[in-house]
């Protein structure tokens, strides 16, 4: 009996093992080509960035991620890369990714250089990907997206913090 309930208990293990590595395995299925043609804009200064958004009267938003980083891919192409392509919201907000861990100079809303693990650490920003909503004073206007689970979710979640922030920059204009 004891050798049955071990046997038991190592299927059951396998199985869930397997199923758990089959879904997460599942979101970073996807084909680059079409996406390629739209890359996540990279951020190299806030205060270019906040001029831009000021005139236009839209808000920011900031993809935090790093070049090792599965999801912030994933992220990449199944909803943020879709997103910019499909034109929505071209005239609603400004959408640019901060690479962590580049060590590149990036400029600051205050117009001084840091490096983007600084800029990172600043916003308190110790999870990949994570997705922050500026006004065009640096100001945080909208809830984060911290890290995802299911693409889905993230994507709803995306669109309704994005209309957060599209409301939040209209009032500080």
């Amino acid at each position: 009996m004891q050798i049955l309930y071990k046997l038991l208990l190592v299927i059951l293990t396998w199985s869930s093992c397997t199923s758990g590595y089959a879904a997460t395995e599942y979101i970073y299925e996807y084909d680059d080509e079409p996406f390629d043609k739209a890359p996540v804009p990279a951020l190299t200064s806030f205060s270019e960035v906040a001029e831009s958004a000021r005139k236009q009267g839209v808000p920011i938003l900031v993809e935090f991620s790093t070049p090792w980083c599965r999801y912030c891919e994933a992220l990449e192409q199944q909803v943020l890369k879709p997103l910019i392509l499909s034109e929505q919201y071209d005239e609603r907000i400004i959408i640019k990714k901060l690479e962590i861990n580049t060590y590149s100079s990036i400029t600051g809303f205050d117009g001084k250089h840091y490096r983007s693990d600084e800029i990172s650490r600043s916003y308190a920003v110790d999870l990949y990907p994570t997705l922050v909503f500026f006004d065009a004073n640096g100001r945080e206007i909208s809830r984060r997206i911290v890290g995802i689970t299911v693409l889905d979710y993230v994507a709803e979640e995306l669109e309704q913090a994005i209309n957060v922030a599209i409301k939040e920059a209209a009032t500080t204009r």
